[in-house]
């Protein structure tokens, strides 16, 4: 087609330009993604570190346990293949190559997230400011994936992020949360969805994912549901 000649896709493993078709990945590649495998946590989905095969939950949610309901995560962050696809999304303007990533997360986990009964899935806001300098919100990107797969309809204006993040290298876990929950707000009206999933790109302290939550239960949603392309180990 014309428009692979003008704008080929690349994989998203090693990178290379994929031949003209409707290819995601190349096929050497396609095992090589690093999906998460048991044993992850039973709570947010995240790999486990060494020595915690035994445990059900990780020590992110021994230590706070998250306010939503489940998590699920899709490939292990702190890898070469992710870390780099990631970067490439995140600071090099090349959603594309989420494309096959989120298909094949969409696809293994459709049964699982048809038993949510959730009405909408909500990408993790970035600021007005980010948004127009990036020209894109990566979780929005990987969330209008999703839901092509998951048949659930995006809405990428309820929870906005009204405030920039402040520097959160020096606060404890429990002041970057504290901060994080002055960052999000509610565009619309309460009690709007009873059930929802949140989306973001990276799972990491899980501080904003849980600000998220918090933020929209305020709101009156009953169940917030957790999915990120990727996580560092717990």
């Amino acid at each position: 087609m014309l428009i692979d000649l003008l704008f080929p896709k690349c994989c998203p493993v090693c990178l290379d330009v994929l031949p003209p078709g409707k290819k995601l990945i190349c096929a050497p590649c396609v095992k090589k993604m690093p999906r998460v495998q048991e044993p992850y946590c039973l709570k947010c989905g995240r790999p486990m570190e060494t020595g915690d095969e035994w445990k059900e939950y990780c020590r992110n949610c021994e230590k706070r346990f998250p306010s939503f309901e489940k998590g699920l995560v899709y490939g292990v962050y702190h890898t070469e293949i992710m870390s780099r696809l990631m970067a490439q999304v995140k600071y090099h303007e090349d959603p594309q190559l989420l494309d096959y990533p989120c298909l094949d997360f969409a696809e293994s986990t459709r049964e699982l997230v048809q038993s949510f009964e959730a009405e909408c899935l909500i990408p993790v806001p970035v600021h007005k400011s980010r948004l127009k300098e990036r020209g894109y919100n990566q979780a929005e990107e990987i969330a209008r994936r999703l839901s092509k797969i998951w048949e659930i309809p995006t809405d990428s204006r309820y929870l906005i992020r009204k405030e920039k993040t402040a520097p959160q290298k020096t606060l404890t876990d429990y002041e970057r949360l504290l901060n994080l929950q002055k960052v999000f707000s509610i565009n619309g009206p309460m009690k709007k969805y009873r059930r929802v999933i949140l989306v973001d790109d990276i799972l990491t302290t899980g501080a904003t994912a849980e600000a998220c939550t918090w933020t929209l239960k305020k709101a009156g949603v009953e169940e917030v549901y957790f999915a990120a392309l990727s996580a560092v180990r717990g």
